[in-house]
């Protein structure tokens, strides 16, 4: 299970993603502060949009680098404190272990 305290303060998030793994839900994941970048077309009054928390899932053994991005299951949050606790909650319900009924939840 991952639990928040296992993972750092949000300003370190501002510079730097963050990976880990959890061998209970035989996994592991990446954490990322994401802009949404802006259309070519976009005007020069278009707002900027908001950062987020992505949070990117997949099954073990292999790094971020060395796996097929098909089995990426991603998913977004606002960039908040509540926002990181949300991706803990739905981290925690993936589960690429041979024996899960269901797989993972989109």
């Amino acid at each position: 299970m991952i639990e928040r305290k296992r993972l750092l303060a949000l300003d370190y998030y501002k510079k730097e993603h963050f990976s880990g793994s959890d061998a209970g839900l035989n996994m592991r994941y990446r954490i990322e502060r994401f802009v949404e970048p802006l259309p070519e077309d976009a005007s020069e009054d278009t707002p900027s949009p908001e950062p987020v928390f992505r949070a990117t899932v997949w099954p073990e053994p292999y790094s971020y680098e060395a796996t097929d991005p098909v089995l990426f299951i991603t998913h977004n949050e606002p960039f908040s404190e509540e926002g990181l606790n949300a991706l803990v909650a739905w981290m925690n319900m993936q589960n690429f272990s041979e024996d899960a009924a269901s797989g993972p939840i989109l």
